[in-house]
């Protein structure tokens, strides 16, 4: 009689742990598999998998609990070669977002912590050869900026602090080519282009990323 019992108690558990956890998916017309969809207690929880239209490989990969990303994110190219890889918790942006090239070299790499850019960020050609890096501050870009173009030559810097700074940027032989204004990232202020032979050329006012006037003259005017 008891062991009737446990294997009642047993076979209910199992029941109900069966009928708490599911499997929802989702399918293309042509009839592949478009998503796998892991529930348990009618919340998303487990990886949620996407899968390409027309190729037999998954597009993009997800860990959920109760509902809410959490942990891995990793999204493919058709090939199944990686195309992003960045974590979640609670459903925001944590630790390390990293996006490739088809060729598998690192296209980006930014720091998120509570879902906002904070820490370093960098940027690569697709030879792998650095193409920008610099620092954010609660989405805020903050300290020392560098650009670089596909020699290798500087073609822009910057200094700031949390979103305000000024940026210069120079042509392709490092002369002297527009210096740039910022308030929380946005432009703000003179900026100022310039001639190869260092005479002006051009200035734009900017208000919040607006140009309000050219050349000192109201482009309302204009």
């Amino acid at each position: 009689m008891k062991k009737i019992y446990l294997l009642l108690t047993l076979f209910s558990i199992l029941a109900l742990f069966s009928a708490c956890n599911k499997v929802k998916r989702e399918y293309y017309q042509n009839g592949k598999v478009k998503s796998e969809t892991h529930y348990r207690f009618g919340k998303e929880t487990g990886t949620t998998t996407y899968y390409h239209h027309w190729y037999p490989t998954k597009k993009m990969e997800i860990t959920m609990k109760r509902g809410k990303r959490n942990g891995k994110m990793i999204q493919r190219f058709f090939d199944n070669n990686i195309e992003l890889v960045a974590y979640y918790k609670n459903d925001l942006l944590e630790g390390a977002e990293t996006y490739y090239y088809k060729n598998g070299n690192r296209s980006t790499l930014t720091h998120y912590s509570k879902g906002k850019k904070n820490g370093t960020a960098t940027a690569w050609y697709a030879n792998g050869d650095i193409k920008e890096s610099g620092t954010y501050v609660n989405d805020l870009v903050d300290g020392d900026w560098v650009n670089y173009d596909e020699r290798g030559l500087l073609r822009g810097e910057g200094a700031f602090d949390k979103g305000t700074g000024k940026r210069i940027t120079y042509d392709e032989i490092g002369r002297l080519q527009c210096e740039t204004n910022f308030v929380n990232n946005k432009k703000e202020g003179l900026e100022t282009h310039f001639l190869p032979n260092g005479e002006i050329e051009k200035t734009y006012l900017f208000k919040e990323d607006r140009i309000i006037e050219i050349d000192g003259i109201s482009i309302d005017s204009l």
